[in-house]
């Protein structure tokens, strides 16, 4: 995952309640495993093994995430499963067939979160933290970060 990405996740994350954090998992693992078909399209044997892992780890949270006093984490535990032996035997015969797979299951899940987050409407699960304002920097048509210092940030004594 390129540096800007990793970053845009980031900023996600840090204003993101519990269903939006879901969502950004799944947008996770759909950049990963979308690395690691260029990758392996590139030839690029370790990079394609890290982004099939990073996706891995990823799923491998959500597992770990899942609520079983609600019937349904019992079907998504089976999902992710599925989905994690997929990715290995992508590893393993260094092949996208698994990944295409998985991507088969997780897509649909994860545009599911994103329309829950979208009815979720509880606050951020981090507080004080950075804010971040858009804008234009001194380039033509160039747009950055440009993070905003709040003096209630941070830790109380």
């Amino acid at each position: 995952m390129q540096k800007n990405k990793m970053q845009q996740f980031t900023m996600r994350i840090t204003g993101s309640n519990r269903t939006e954090l879901v969502a950004i998992m799944y947008d996770m693992i759909d950049t990963y495993l979308a690395d690691a078909v260029s990758a392996r399209e590139a030839d690029h044997h370790d990079d394609f093994q890290n982004q099939v892992r990073y996706a891995d780890r990823v799923i491998k949270e959500l597992m770990d995430i899942l609520d079983f006093k609600y019937e349904i984490a019992a079907d998504l535990y089976r999902l992710y499963q599925f989905c994690r032996k997929r990715l290995a035997y992508s590893l393993m015969k260094y092949d996208t067939t698994g990944i295409e797979e998985a991507k088969r299951i997780l897509t649909p899940l994860g545009t599911s979160f994103r329309e829950l987050a979208k009815q979720d409407t509880s606050g951020p699960l981090m507080k004080n933290t950075q804010k971040v304002a858009y804008g234009m920097t001194y380039g033509k048509s160039d747009i950055a970060e440009d993070s905003a210092s709040d003096p209630n940030r941070g830790y109380f004594a």
